[in-house]
């Protein structure tokens, strides 16, 4: 058993009827060294769903879509041409139309646009025909679209001069008569022509909620009319950073570390649906944690009244003298929530919350992979209660290799390899390799496993 933990049997840690049975309500007591997946719905329950938000298509982009969003208008919207060709109506021999000029006087054709200056052809009457591109509207009245190769052009004035230059051929021009050189293939009602509404119907479901939002997903939202889209409003963290031995570039010297949690931590927030507004480095002591959970950057207005919803910081969760998370936060009268999870890495874990309705606070060990542990595990749950997404999910993989009980749960850095789950062989607290190169984190309950056990895991987002 892990020293300063009560086993997982001692009346100490409260079982599921004392979790609070509401979203949103928070239990009146500190639960103290919870299960992992007892800290997880602990901390799933505690924030209410925040409302949902519209945002414009560009800033859509891995949002998750909060209502199932149906067309604006059929695409296509218009009857189109879906290749080169000629737009008939009724039976052939089809007389042939052309854009005809906007003006009969060519000193007021030259004074509108270049691109006013021919009318297009925008009906047909039975017999009539004219040529139309790939992607062009197909005038009213149009029965089939006619392939360029099957038409065959007979000038109305066979003995008129040919332009120079066009020896191999003549451009059509009105009345000239269009002739279906292979008739017998029978022309089918709407052959070559993108019908309105071929795609989708106005009102068709476009996109269902709960989806992640990806570039084609805008894309197919713009051609079906929408500028804005719902999404799950992101809860707005400021994240809190030692100061204690950090090396933030170069070499570190002895003693001292490179800072690992400040390139990792905002990245992994935004990959769990969080927006992280801020984050700054605290001085180290429980006035440092004091002064930052009450002061803004400029110390112009308090932490408390920014409205951001969750704080996260790092290191000084023990029980040791320098650490002052717990003790900062008993100052500040908050709430303690949550005080220890029995599994290793991330014991350390702290869950509170500020009073008067003030942010949630989710204080990590400072040791880098347990640090992530926690906001994998603990944190994940939070921010998904948060966004009112469902609890996040975890599978069940047979176990590639035995493990030695330890006495407390672990859960750990994991690869999977042929359908069986394998534990990374770095999974120390301070130990970023084996999560770097792990698919899953791996549930290894007290008593070990076993090759060929059903193992419960928890997926890494970054390998959805």
């Amino acid at each position: 058993m892990m020293p300063g933990l009560p086993h997982p049997h001692d009346p100490s840690v409260r079982e599921d009827e004392d979790q609070p049975q509401h979203r949103g309500e928070t239990p009146e007591s500190t639960v103290r060294w919870a299960q992992w997946d007892e800290a997880r719905r602990l901390a799933y329950g505690v924030p209410q769903p925040l409302p949902n938000i519209l945002l414009p298509l560009a800033q859509c982009l891995d949002e998750t879509l909060a209502e199932s969003v149906t067309a604006e208008m059929p695409v296509p919207h218009y009857a189109s041409a879906a290749e080169d060709g000629w737009a008939v109506a009724g039976e052939g021999p089809w007389r042939i139309r052309t854009p005809q000029p906007a003006e009969t006087d060519e000193r007021l054709l030259l004074t509108l646009p270049p691109d006013r200056r021919m009318l297009p052809v925008v009906e047909l009457t039975p017999g009539e025909a004219t040529h139309v591109n790939s992607g062009d509207p197909v005038p009213y009245g149009t029965r089939a679209l006619l392939e360029a190769h099957r038409g065959h052009v007979v000038p109305a004035d066979p003995h008129a001069e040919v332009p120079e230059g066009t020896e191999h051929g003549r451009k059509a021009v009105e009345g000239d008569t269009l002739e279906d050189a292979t008739p017998a293939a029978a022309l089918v009602k709407n052959q070559g022509v993108r019908a309105v509404g071929e795609e989708i119907e106005q009102g068709d479901l476009l996109l269902r909620a709960g989806r992640r939002l990806n570039p084609v997903h805008l894309g197919l939202a713009a051609s079906a009319g929408h500028d804005m889209l719902p999404v799950r409003r992101r809860p707005r963290v400021t994240v809190l950073l030692g100061f204690t031995n950090m090396v933030e570039d170069g070499i570190p010297g002895p003693g001292e570390v490179r800072d690992s949690l400040g390139l990792q931590l905002p990245a992994v927030l935004r990959e769990l649906g969080a927006n992280v507004d801020q984050v700054r480095r605290v001085a180290d002591g429980s006035d440092g944690m004091v002064h930052a959970l009450t002061e803004s950057p400029m110390g112009a207005n308090s932490l408390l009244d920014a409205r951001v919803e969750m704080v996260v910081t790092t290191g000084g969760t023990g029980h040791g003298e320098d650490d002052h998370v717990r003790q900062a936060l008993e100052e500040l009268d908050a709430h303690l929530i949550l005080d220890g999870v029995a599994q290793e890495p991330a014991h350390g874990v702290i869950l509170a919350q500020l009073p008067d309705d003030g942010p949630v606070v989710l204080a990590l060990p400072g040791s880098p992979l347990s640090a992530m542990t926690g906001l994998l595990t603990v944190g994940h749950a939070l921010i998904a209660g948060a966004t009112g997404e469902t609890l996040p999910l975890t599978r069940r993989v047979t176990a590639g290799r035995a493990l030695e009980p330890t006495g407390h749960t672990r859960v750990i850095p994991a690869y999977i390899q042929d359908g069986r789950v394998i534990p990374e062989p770095a999974v120390g607290p301070a130990m970023l390799s084996g999560l770097a190169h792990a698919d899953v984190l791996l549930v290894v309950p007290e008593d070990g496993m076993h090759a060929g056990q059903d193992m419960e895991v928890v997926p890494l987002p970054w390998r959805a």
